[in-house]
């Protein structure tokens, strides 16, 4: 499982930006609150600052790029002030963080899992974090071309030249090799920004103006509900409405029991609660109803469960909410939850 740390670690391998550790001392003279370490960028969070053999390192300011440290109260005039900590070549942790962000946004955008569902950090398969730490890394440099465009060649009156705009050229070949590297790894693995897409194409019915469902092909033996492909539909220029309904996918395997208990920010005793599952959102008919109770003790949580009878009736991917009704007002009624639910076909009937 990818974690935004580890990503973040292999792009500092990649760019050769370790970090390094290092021990400042600086004497103050009650009255000045600003020292400047001669270390930058460095880490804020793990920096240490004693003064006069006290830790004041949650009372300062730190600026990460430039390397100052802002006291909240200037350090008593001859007090030993000693700074600890780890600094970068390059970049600070956030700026890492960043570019590490936006290239697993890119690299993933218009994609989703098998599922259906977005790909997150967590879900990202390993073969595509190295990808994701090669684009990272190709953004990250062209911050340091851009740095490094400012710097001009000079020429000494006794004819001695410093090509300084050559490190500008360096970086702009590395990243163009870069570039090329995350282009052929996107090509042989179908993965990224240079996937190829294989797309559906969709009948729509004149008299309804309605899609023509399409159901994944299955074996000629094969008994189970039939699956349903749930392909992306074209937004015609319109946009997707916005939504404050939490999402929570459930997991259960075909044939056995399932029960899930969800915990809510108020007291659901005062509400009449309903939960069902179907094939598609919008479908009238449910494959299944959760039976829905409140948890002993806990005027805050419900318990949802299914028989072993219901799960067998369920295809691999479909869909659930739950509802809740007012018990004192007949007008009130609100969906509180949503989401996927993925049915692992079993072996074993008997």
């Amino acid at each position: 499982m990818a974690t935004l740390t580890n990503l973040a670690s292999r792009l500092r391998d990649e760019l050769g930006d370790f970090g390094k550790s290092f021990v400042y001392q600086a004497t103050g003279d009650g009255s000045t609150v600003r020292f400047l370490v001669p270390y930058s960028p460095i880490d804020g969070e793990t920096l240490i600052v004693h003064v006069n053999g006290s830790d004041v390192s949650t009372t300062v300011t730190v600026e990460e790029e430039t390397g100052y440290v802002t006291f909240d109260t200037a350090p008593a005039s001859a007090a030993p002030i000693i700074f600890a900590g780890t600094y970068f070549r390059y970049f600070t942790n956030q700026e890492i963080c960043q570019f590490v962000n936006d290239a697993f946004t890119q690299h993933t955008a218009n994609h989703a899992d098998s599922f259906g569902r977005p790909v997150s950090l967590a879900s990202l398969p390993g073969v595509e974090e190295y990808p994701v730490v090669i684009y990272a890394c190709t953004l990250a440099m062209y911050t340091l071309a851009n740095d490094a465009s400012f710097d001009i060649d000079i020429t000494a009156p006794d004819g001695v030249m410093i090509p300084r705009s050559e490190r500008y050229r360096q970086v702009m070949n590395m990243v163009q090799e870069r570039k090329e590297q995350y282009k052929e790894l996107c090509s042989q693995l179908g993965i990224g920004l240079y996937k190829i897409d294989v797309f559906q194409l969709r009948r729509i019915a004149k008299s309804t103006n309605r899609y023509i469902p399409i159901y994944l092909p299955q074996e000629v033996d094969d008994t189970s509900m039939p699956q349903r492909v749930l392909l992306p539909m074209p937004t015609y220029g319109s946009q997707e409405f916005p939504t404050d309904i939490p999402n929570y996918d459930l997991n259960m395997y075909e044939g056995d029991s399932f029960e899930v208990t969800l915990t809510f920010p108020f007291d659901t005793t005062a509400y009449t609660w309903a939960s069902e599952i179907h094939l598609v959102f919008g479908d009238d008919i449910p494959l299944v109803a959760f039976t829905v109770e409140h948890v002993d003790g806990h005027t805050d949580q419900l318990k949802l469960s299914l028989t072993n009878i219901q799960t067998t009736l369920l295809p691999e991917l479909s869909f659930w909410d739950i509802r809740a009704k007012s018990s004192s007002d007949s007008t009130y009624e609100q969906t509180y939850m949503r989401g996927a639910v993925f049915t692992t076909p079993r072996a074993t009937v008997s």
